[in-house]
């Protein structure tokens, strides 16, 4: 059940132009490793155990557009349901769902890891040793920064104490900064996750829910694309954007080709009288049909 002040990112995915300033003042904030030697394998576009958020080209060639890439922060969050410590929780209040790094071990016989096998969309939780906090290994993932703000439910060592917002009112009451929404005051704005705050593009906006949501329905944002669901949403007024998810098929190939066939000059000029492309529009236009119900009920499950 949503609370009246849970909280939620948009990234507004046209303004993103990937310098990677959320990336980094996430890592400063988490004391995450700076080097990638924990995941040498993985390309810089994939979440490894020392990274909580990246930022994802949709086409091939990493030209854009730009999407964020970790956890949704899902209503009922299923890594959450067998983690044999009870390490990931949900915060009914702000509705986060963050990892107690002082619960996890994954060293212990017990945990299979099931968090990572669990996930079934952006930002599957990543294990190692990926923070200087602590010599063993965890498992990582965005906790909607969970833990840096005075009373959190987890402070850990090197943390504490609110990080700074820009979402300041006339009155210097912390309100929202979205056109739909009114003046009301929001104590969660005390505190603002280290990616938004230090976006200087200003692509993503920390709200409630509630808020988000009615921006996003309304109609007249005019928005292209527009989903999520939890605590995420995307929207863009210019590209057909595809959710994030964890699955490296979806997201890695088919994605991409989508997004390629559908904008390309080629495309428009030599396919668009083809039954690939045709049936690539009529399934975009039905997938931009049920966004639409869903966002309409409070967001794409």
């Amino acid at each position: 059940m949503a609370t009246q002040n849970e909280m939620a990112i948009l990234q507004e995915v046209d303004k993103c132009v990937r310098c990677n300033g959320c990336v980094i003042s996430c890592k400063r904030t988490w004391h995450m490793k700076g080097d990638v030697t924990v995941s040498p394998d993985l390309p810089h576009n994939k979440l490894a155990a020392n990274q909580r958020v990246v930022i994802k080209s949709q086409k091939r060639v990493d030209a854009g557009p730009y999407v964020r890439f970790s956890c949704w922060h899902c209503e009922n969050p299923p890594c959450a349901g067998r983690c044999p410590f009870k390490a990931i929780k949900k915060n009914t209040d702000t509705g986060a769902v963050w990892i107690d790094p002082n619960l996890c071990n994954p060293d212990d016989p017990q945990c299979v890891q099931q968090c990572k096998i669990d996930c079934q969309r952006g930002g599957v939780p990543m294990i190692g040793t990926g923070s200087d906090l602590f010599a063993t290994d965890k498992a990582w993932k965005c906790t909607l920064c969970t833990g840096t703000y005075v009373n959190a439910p987890y402070v850990g060592a090197g943390l504490g104490g609110d990080l700074p917002t820009k979402a300041v009112g006339a009155s210097g009451a912390r309100v929202s900064q979205l056109p739909t929404s009114d003046a009301t005051v929001i104590p969660e704005l005390d505190h603002q996750p280290t990616c938004v705050y230090t976006c200087p593009a200003k692509a993503m906006v920390y709200d409630t829910r509630a808020n988000i949501l009615k921006y996003l329905t309304d109609s007249g944002q005019g928005w292209t694309s527009r989903f999520g669901d939890g605590s995420m949403f995307w929207a863009s007024h210019r590209f057909l954007v595809a959710p994030p998810k964890a699955d490296p098929f979806m997201e890695d190939h088919v994605a991409p080709m989508i997004g390629s066939l559908l904008s390309s000059p080629f495309a428009k000029a030599a396919l668009a009288p083809t039954l690939v492309v045709a049936g690539l529009l009529a399934l975009t236009a039905r997938r931009a049909k049920i966004e639409e119900e869903a966002l309409s009920e409070g967001g794409i499950r």
